[in-house]
């Protein structure tokens, strides 16, 4: 009797210690066992009353999980696209933009006739923005981003493909712009502005780009020290901005930038009369002076081409 006793006192004991696990029941609809807890309701309109309720309780991380059920036990059911809108909104509320865009991107692709479909791109270009926005985290000088992939790169990339006559695609892609520039990404950003100009010549950005196309040009150029071609079109565009846009304020980074790009020019130019004036072929190497004096005035090649005309002349 005493050694009963004690058996049920240590097996109550243990039975204590374990977690005491959701309980199952026989649902006579399905012939199954099913967990309340995991399994959806009967009907997707009563599963997305559920979901709903926890909504508006604000329990966010709750709601997520019945919105969720919908998707996975009802994914052709009416109520299946505004489940995956709200799980996109379910993951902003929790702090989660990224893979709130994700949610976004699956109802887009998914379910291209939603009524939330306007809605959902509007929070994928805030999402977007959040990003280009936020303060990136540096290391001993070393960005985050030089590791990893910028996520507002992804996003405004998707919202150009998916939608590329809404009115944010074209923001969108004078932002990815914008941030190839900021991540010295200049070809890239180079083709993202000139495709903006190409797809969206009525856009309010293409005064924008067309000024910083022509400020990606000066970079590229400036990094290809051999070719030429690339330094020429530079100050071309350059010099056709500021005909096109005589009014634009013109930062004075654009100016340094064209004046060095006239001193490399003009650089190129120099060599080249040296050339021909230690090959005594003089009538070219003052051809050349001539035009680097007459092109790339202010330059400090202009001033050692007059000198060297002088010497030539006497």
């Amino acid at each position: 009797m005493v050694k009963r006793m004690l058996l049920s006192v240590i097996i109550i004991t243990l039975l204590g210690n374990f977690e005491v696990y959701p309980f199952w029941i026989w649902s006579p609809h399905t012939k199954r066992w099913k967990n309340p807890q995991i399994s959806p309701l009967s009907a997707s309109k009563s599963q997305m009353e559920l979901a709903f309720s926890f909504w508006k309780e604000k329990n966010f991380k709750r709601a997520f999980k019945e919105f969720k059920k919908i998707i996975s036990y009802y994914p052709t059911s009416k109520e299946a696209p505004i489940a995956q809108y709200y799980l996109g909104r379910c993951l902003e509320e929790l702090n989660k933009p990224y893979k709130a865009f994700e949610e976004y991107q699956k109802l887009i692709e998914s379910y291209p006739n939603s009524n939330h479909l306007q809605e959902a791109i509007s929070r994928q270009y805030s999402i977007g923005e959040y990003f280009m926005n936020k303060k990136e985290k540096k290391w001993l000088s070393i960005s985050q981003y030089d590791l990893v992939e910028h996520p507002s790169i992804s996003i405004f990339e998707k919202i150009v493909e998916n939608s590329p006559y809404c009115k944010y695609a074209p923001s969108a892609q004078y932002k990815l712009g914008i941030l190839f520039l900021r991540l010295k990404r200049y070809k890239e950003a180079k083709q993202a502005f000139k495709k903006l100009i190409d797809n969206y010549p009525t856009s309010e950005w293409i005064e924008e780009a067309k000024y910083e196309l022509a400020v990606c040009q000066a970079e590229i150029s400036l990094k290809e020290d051999y070719d030429q071609t690339a330094t020429e079109e530079a100050i071309r565009k350059l010099e056709e901005f500021l005909q096109e846009y005589p009014d634009k304020e013109i930062s004075p980074k654009v100016r340094k930038l064209l004046n060095k790009l006239k001193e490399k020019k003009a650089k190129s130019e120099f060599l080249i009369a040296q050339f021909y004036e230690k090959q005594k072929k003089y009538k070219s190497a003052i051809l050349y002076y001539t035009s680097i004096i007459e092109n790339f005035a202010g330059t400090e090649y202009s001033k050692r081409a007059k000198n060297r005309l002088k010497q030539l002349k006497k």
